[in-house]
């Protein structure tokens, strides 16, 4: 089955406490998850790709902002 954005985001949505576990980072959301995460979005891009996924990045900010990318 291949995941829409849409199902991406609808899962970042009802996952909010996600977004506190990786304060200042990039999170990659894909198959109900995160698959990855860090610092640098190009190695976070990287990583996921690595991993097969093509997927919905955030930033996860200090104080609850996101930004879907």
């Amino acid at each position: 089955m291949v995941e829409t954005i849409e199902q991406q985001h609808q899962w970042l949505v009802e996952h909010p406490d996600e977004l506190t576990r990786y304060p200042g980072e990039f999170i990659a959301i894909a198959g109900g998850k995160i698959v990855a995460h860090g610092k640098v979005l190009a190695k976070v891009i990287a990583k996921a790709r690595k991993a097969g996924y093509e997927p919905l990045l955030a930033k996860c900010f200090r104080d609850d902002v996101e930004v879907i990318l």
